[in-house]
């Protein structure tokens, strides 16, 4: 049995979504509502990456649905 007391340090966090570390089991706990996900340090770092790649290319992709509906009304100007 386990016996070791977790060293939760919250790292961020807003309404319905944290980020949690355990120093002790050198884990980061991300709680998105009920959804609890504990990932080791470097899966976490990895997963970070690929939100952040994500992020961006829907960024990417809003603005250039922007541009091309600007576009768009622009040529319907006489």
């Amino acid at each position: 049995m386990n016996t070791k007391q977790c060293k939760r340090i919250l790292l961020s966090g807003e309404e319905h979504c944290r980020v949690v570390y355990c120093e002790e089991c050198g884990v980061a706990e991300l709680e998105v509502g009920a959804l609890s996900l504990r990932l080791e340090v470097e899966a976490f770092e990895t997963l970070h990456k690929v939100m952040q790649e994500a992020v961006s290319k829907l960024q990417a992709l809003s603005a250039s649905r922007e541009v091309n509906q600007f576009l768009r009304n622009l040529g319907n100007v006489h």
